[in-house]
């Protein structure tokens, strides 16, 4: 279990990778890493970012931009789920690219950002990494790095923009100044577009982008200039498994008993 800075304890969550670094290149080459491979089991989750950050230490950054990429055989025995080692090789070259282009992930996501437009400037990111990655592996690639327009929430890219431009409460980093808060959209994945529809501010069953917009927004009529600001919160109630959904009678126990449909349904919120 890691201690956060801001005093919060982080368990069970990437965020906990970028915390181990001081610099704020590294800070956001981690975050960048972390947060794209956030998918699957919380323990395969967490033992593949171990051993890739093995991979890159002892600085993400220092190892991704040096003269030599590096070589696919230091990624030959890495996997997560169906991405195989040559497409984990890809995507950290792809990421070099960004770097020695713009500098900085931030002045990428600058380069292309609109304001009002979060659909489109995700879309320019993304597509800048795919457009590096090149034309092999193409499933993986696509699912590395979606396009938004064709319905993905891309919920592990709001979840890293969420990491940088928030600050403040000891989980998020806020290492980015000029990405503002309020702009953000929720990282929606199944636990928080389930508990969104148990707490009643989307109809929507799937986790897509149209359902980000949707949680978005009624976060944002609470509070606008910083909308996101329940991720962690509300997704940790899934994750952790204490939500109780799939245990009716357990409801009372919830934290959200007493807002949640189910919950008041089973007597939760007496």
């Amino acid at each position: 279990m890691l201690a956060a800075r801001g005093g919060a304890t982080l368990s069970s969550d990437p965020v906990e990778f970028p915390h181990r670094y001081q610099k704020t290149e590294d800070i956001e080459a981690a975050a960048f890493v972390a947060a794209s491979f956030a998918f699957g089991a919380v323990p395969q989750i967490r033992t593949f970012l171990e051993r890739l950050f093995s991979v890159l230490s002892p600085s993400p950054h220092a190892v991704l931009v040096r003269a030599r990429p590096l070589p696919a055989a230091r990624t030959a025995a890495l996997r997560h789920r169906f991405i195989s080692p040559g497409g984990v090789h890809r995507f950290l070259l792809a990421v070099r690219s960004a770097y020695l282009r713009h500098g900085t992930l931030e002045g990428l996501y600058l380069s292309g950002m609109r304001e009002g437009d979060a659909r489109g400037s995700m879309a320019r990111f993304l597509a800048f990494f795919r457009e590096s990655w090149g034309e092999a592996l193409p499933r993986e690639r696509n699912f590395m790095f979606p396009d938004p327009y064709l319905g993905s929430a891309c919920k592990r890219h709001h979840l890293f923009l969420r990491w940088m431009v928030r600050s403040g409460d000891g989980v998020d980093l806020g290492v980015w100044s000029s990405v503002p808060a309020s702009g953000l959209i929720v990282p929606v994945d199944t636990h928080m577009a389930r508990l969104a529809g148990c707490i009643g501010i989307t109809r929507r069953s799937g986790a897509d982008w149209r359902t980000a917009e949707e949680i978005t927004e009624a976060f944002r009529a609470v509070c606008p200039d910083d909308p996101v600001r329940y991720d962690y919160a509300l997704t940790r109630i899934g994750i952790m498994g204490d939500c109780t959904a799939k245990r009716p009678g357990d409801c009372a126990s919830c934290p959200l008993a007493t807002i949640c449909r189910r919950g008041r349904a089973a007597g939760g919120g007496k």
